[in-house]
């Protein structure tokens, strides 16, 4: 589509990506799916992880669906709306002791306030390179480095007059950096998690940006506003001093050797 493919074509030239950013779209009707889409069970015989499904469309641009049946982590069968987790059900008591939180109490709680979408509207996730989507996405999920972020964050102020506000959890990370984009219409920024790590692959350094639908034309602004203003990721590189101060013993063997020498670090004692 039109629109995706010129954000694809602007974060490459604005903040130098490395890979084309994820397309993701929930599914609630299944002729929607192109008829390129990888079904994990069906066409790989295996279960996926939704980061090894986000790592196939962002690194081998692999169109894939992913329906209930076809998951092998259990945050995003709730997250994404595959199932309720009610707090006196066999799957709620299972994930209790685990989540991390010592407190009975504050832990239950906190599974009761994952993000997630209402239960039983969608049939699956649609995943996809952007620039390659031939659908309209609810949400773009960009795998980007610091110093990227930081290009994308410039271009988002331009256009809102203001600093941008997250929240962060170490873990899930496809739950807590990408459902809140499409419940409230946020932008989101998260780490890859050690799922996402361990078994997608995907870098330490990386950081996850997710745009959601309702601000794309806002985040396409501010990126095009950084190229007129000649500020991408390019433009901003390290400072070097030429002739900086060196130890004295840099000196002493360049006037030996009748070439020119400068000032002593008065700092390094020899």
């Amino acid at each position: 589509m039109e629109q995706n493919n010129r954000l694809s074509e602007l974060l490459k030239n604005t903040i130098g990506q490395r890979y084309d950013a994820i397309a993701l779209k929930m599914i609630a009707d299944e002729t929607e799916i192109p008829k390129n889409a990888v079904y994990p069970l069906r066409d790989l015989e295996q279960h996926l992880a939704l980061c090894q499904a986000f790592a196939l469309s962002r690194r081998e641009g692999k169109t894939v669906y992913m329906q209930k049946q076809d998951h092998w982590c259990w945050a995003p069968l709730i997250a994404y709306g595959q199932y309720e987790l009610h707090k006196d059900s066999e799957a709620f008591n299972a994930l209790l002791p685990v989540i991390g939180i010592p407190d009975p109490e504050a832990a239950a709680a906190f599974i009761e306030n994952i993000p997630h979408l209402p239960t039983g509207v969608y049939q699956g996730i649609l995943t996809a390179p952007l620039g390659s989507a031939g659908f309209e996405p609810d949400v773009i999920v960009i795998n980007c480095r610091n110093a990227e972020l930081r290009t994308i964050l410039f271009g988002i102020k331009t256009q809102t007059g203001q600093t941008m506000k997250t929240e962060f959890d170490a873990i899930d990370s496809c739950v807590w950096g990408i459902i809140p984009a499409i419940t409230k219409g946020e932008y989101r920024v998260s780490f890859p998690d050690p799922g996402d790590f361990q078994r997608a692959h995907t870098s330490e350094d990386d950081v996850i940006f997710a745009v959601p639908k309702a601000r794309f034309a806002e985040f396409e602004k501010g990126l095009q506003t950084l190229a007129q203003m000649g500020m991408v990721h390019s433009f901003f590189q390290p400072g070097m001093e030429y002739d900086f101060v060196r130890p004295a013993f840099y000196n002493r063997m360049f006037k030996a050797w009748g070439l020119d020498v400068g000032k002593n670090d008065p700092n390094c004692p020899f």
